[in-house]
């Protein structure tokens, strides 16, 4: 029973694409859609040097790695544990990648690493873990961090009502959820500075859709934090559907 108990999510991982995400995110729009979101939202967070080393941890079909080519970073690294994720990338883009099937904990491990990373991509990766692991993979990403190095990680805001409860069972590997108050809580709690959280800005497509979307989000957004400020809550004022934290290690 305690094999079975470890090794369930590795079964889910193995055929994480056919398993439920493929039809969602497998065609060429979806990769310019996710460009113009990453642009959007990371650009400015990003090393400007094309050169500097960027690690994505969870690198899923892409599409954070068809951004960095396009913004023509040269050194990036994609780790991903399911092994159809990577088959992907590499059918799919022509231009040769470092990505590679690994455990995030093994890879993070290698003496070799420490300091070496100017940005880590941390997205949607952080509420699938334990928070043990969480405690310990964060841990591990300050380690391989160059000094003033940058952590960019995004999770499904759990102040937005939607995502609470849709969103957080959407996929059966999810394990715990985040506030922008409880993401800096563990960033902090880490020993990272400079923490940041955000709400990243979803609408990127007609522009005249999106004025009218944003509109219609703020007011959503107002009405949400009355009611949590109804029940005492007036610390939370992030209710997009995603947090990005941006969170820093310091320099040496």
């Amino acid at each position: 029973m305690e094999v079975y108990m470890e090794n369930w999510k590795n079964r889910i991982y193995e055929s994480y694409m056919t398993n439920g995400f493929k039809d969602a995110h497998d065609n060429k729009k979806e990769y310019l859609i996710h460009a113009r979101y990453f642009k959007k939202n990371y650009l400015k967070y990003l090393p400007v040097n094309r050169n500097a080393r960027i690690l994505e941890l969870g690198c899923g079909m892409g599409h954070f790695a068809h951004f960095c080519v396009g913004e023509g970073y040269k050194n990036y690294t994609g780790i991903d544990a399911s092994a159809e994720n990577i088959a992907h990338i590499k059918k799919t883009f022509r231009k040769k990648l470092d990505v590679r099937v690994m455990d995030i904990m093994d890879f993070l491990g290698e003496e070799e690493r420490e300091n070496t990373y100017n940005a880590v991509i941390f997205n949607d990766v952080i509420e699938h873990l334990t928070k043990p692991e969480i405690m310990k993979v964060l841990d591990s990403i300050y380690r391989v961090l160059a000094p003033g190095g940058v952590l960019l990680a995004k999770t499904p805001n759990m102040a937005n009502p939607y995502v609470s409860t849709a969103g957080r069972y959407i996929d059966i590997t999810h394990e715990v959820g985040f506030t922008e108050k409880s993401m800096s809580q563990v960033l902090r709690a880490t020993g990272y500075c400079n923490i940041k959280i955000i709400g990243t800005d979803i609408y990127i497509l007609d522009p005249l859709v999106s004025v009218l979307a944003k509109i219609v989000s703020w007011i959503i957004n107002k009405i949400l934090f009355l009611f949590s400020a109804l029940y005492g809550r007036t610390s939370l004022h992030i209710f997009e559907k995603d947090i990005l934290a941006i969170a820093y290690k310091k320099e040496r």
